[in-house]
């Protein structure tokens, strides 16, 4: 049976034990590593193949290791530059338009994975198209590694500050209203409800959640110019 033809009963999870055994094995992976990426603790995947405790995944988690898996390279080969559920809209050239009136502001590293934005501007570039009219847009150079292959340290992440939050969408996220220095997290935006975001990193590849009301605004990342 195909563990990705969207079925996971029983068989289903017999069969992502042998892959996880075959790609442990061949060295493409670890069982800590498939644990940490889905948050769990280190040796959560080396009982749920050896031990079948638990008897089985969540789908979400199962389809996690499922993607890293068939993405992971053999001993010996370079690793790919993906990331799963990763889609980043790089913007032509051609598609940039109006005057460069569209702020450009700076993050410096907050630790964590979080950013300091300031906001007083470092420049103004032309927008995309998909931002043509909006107020309030804008850009942040980004710095860190959290988000690397999505966004290397220097790119520019465009944002659509009245989008609403959507699934599977990059986000920047804030405790207060932006304006002078604000505390942020750039990730991608897996799944939310009334209390908490459900938010993904790449680098190292992790999945978390975090308070709505302490993350209280959302902002959209509808872009992004690549380093120049």
């Amino acid at each position: 049976m195909d563990v990705r033809n969207g079925i996971w009963d029983a068989s289903a999870m017999d069969e992502l034990r042998r892959l996880i055994r075959e790609a442990v094995d061949a060295k493409k992976t670890t069982y800590k590593d498939l644990s940490i990426a889905i948050a769990k603790n280190h040796a959560y995947i080396q009982q749920f193949v050896e031990r079948e405790t638990p008897r089985e995944l969540r789908e979400r988690d199962a389809r996690t290791i499922v993607d890293l898996i068939q993405g992971a390279p053999a001993a010996g080969e370079a690793a790919p530059r993906r990331a799963p559920g990763f889609a980043p809209q790089i913007v032509p050239g051609e598609q940039l338009v109006g005057h460069r009136d569209l702020p450009i502001f700076a993050a410096a590293q907050g630790g964590d994975g979080h950013v300091i934005v300031t906001f007083d501007a470092v420049e103004y570039v032309k927008r995309p198209s998909v931002l043509e009219g909006v107020k309030g847009a804008y850009g942040i150079y980004l710095t860190g590694s959290s988000m690397i292959p999505a966004y290397e340290p220097g790119d520019m992440a465009l944002v659509h500050p009245h989008l609403p939050p959507a699934r599977d969408k990059d986000v920047v996220l804030y405790h207060v209203p932006p304006a002078n220095d604000a505390e942020a997290i750039i990730k991608r935006l897996v799944s939310f409800n009334d209390r908490e975001w459900t938010l993904r990193q790449y680098n190292p590849f992790l999945e978390f959640t975090e308070s709505r009301v302490e993350w209280s605004f959302c902002h959209r990342v509808v872009g992004k110019y690549s380093a120049r």
